[in-house]
């Protein structure tokens, strides 16, 4: 049986269904991938380094297993070099175990005056990186010879009944981190401009109550249960990028596969992660097209959003996502 590991950086919540997090990238990469993998037969195990962690029994966590996945280093900077400083000793304590090592990027860093150094080394101890998009490991492979596997993001909750509404202001949704509210300031003339009554919410953190207040939206605190709830209750949602800016250019199709997937309409600026949904939703330059779109045509947006689901089960599904996953995992002990 094939037995991982998987460490977060960022703290988990045991749960009656399983450990989760509020940190996105945590549960699409580590909780939720965990509990899929579990699923297709493997033997998962889900911890958590924090900054007490004891370094003499550190090894002992990760007794018996094949295989060990390091989830995302996140910032602040002193967090980021504590935890980088204790990945890089464990690592070379599991591969000594000949104990296989990935580490899983979700951004790219490699390049930044900061986070650079740390995101080059890691990449360089370790035996396979994984990425959540193409343009993500491209910009890996520029940085380090190991093998690189593109993964993408499963989805979270239940397939949802595809609905369009009808009546106006369309109940609109924006969700997501403060770090991406620039594009909502980017986008959301574009979606006045379709002169399309509408009603807005923004689902993030705290810092962005104050903007919502400021656009005359309604806020709301994210949580994964916040989501689901929102999600049920627009009529589509809204999702602003800046395709011209490389770190977005990588970003995963999480947020609109999870749009999709809850049979809502996805209104979106062209990624290459989102183009390859774009039957799904719409996907333009001008979000103030796809809401017009939406709005004269109802039918063809619930086929697309049909078309989409169809899509994200092939591709997005926590089935799906597991059976990568376990090919790479496997690849790498057998490597080792």
């Amino acid at each position: 049986m094939l037995r991982v590991a998987w460490v977060s950086f960022a703290p988990v919540e045991r749960t009656p269904k399983g450990y989760t997090s509020n940190v996105a990238s945590v549960r699409y990469r580590i909780t939720a991938t965990a509990a899929a993998l579990a699923k297709n037969g493997a033997d998962c195990k889900v911890t958590y380094l924090g900054p007490g962690a004891n370094r003499k029994t550190l090894l002992e966590r990760f007794r018996g297993v094949n295989a060990v996945v390091l989830g995302k280093i996140l910032p602040p900077v002193e967090a980021f070099n504590r935890d980088l400083t204790l990945a890089l000793e464990l690592i070379g304590q599991l591969r000594a175990q000949k104990i296989a090592v990935l580490a899983d990027y979700s951004d790219d860093h490699f390049a930044n005056p900061v986070l650079g150094d740390g995101y080059r080394a890691l990449a360089n101890a370790v035996d396979r990186v994984t990425a959540t998009t193409p343009a993500l490991a491209e910009a890996a492979r520029a940085h380090t010879s190991v093998p690189i596997t593109v993964i993408t993001d499963l989805v979270e909750g239940a397939r949802g009944e595809p609905r369009v509404a009808q009546e106006k202001p369309r109940a609109l949704l924006w969700f997501g981190h403060p770090v991406n509210l620039d594009t909502l300031r980017y986008g959301l003339p574009q979606v006045d401009a379709a002169r399309v009554p509408y009603a807005l919410t923004l689902l993030s953190a705290p810092d962005v109550q104050r903007y919502a207040a400021e656009i005359g939206a309604k806020f709301r605190p994210w949580s994964t249960g916040a989501l689901f709830t929102e999600l049920n209750a627009c009529d589509a949602v809204i999702l602003p990028s800046n395709p011209h800016d490389p770190h977005k250019a990588v970003k995963s199709p999480n947020r609109f596969a999870e749009t999709i997937w809850a049979g809502r309409f996805g209104i979106a600026h062209p990624l290459p992660a989102w183009d390859a949904l774009g039957e799904g939703g719409w996907v333009g330059e001008d979000l103030g097209e796809g809401l017009k779109f939406l709005a004269e045509n109802p039918d063809g947006a619930l086929s697309r959003i049909r078309r989409g689901q169809e899509l994200i089960a092939e591709r997005h599904s926590p089935e799906a996502v597991a059976r990568l996953w376990k090919e790479a995992i496997e690849q790498t002990c057998q490597a080792v």
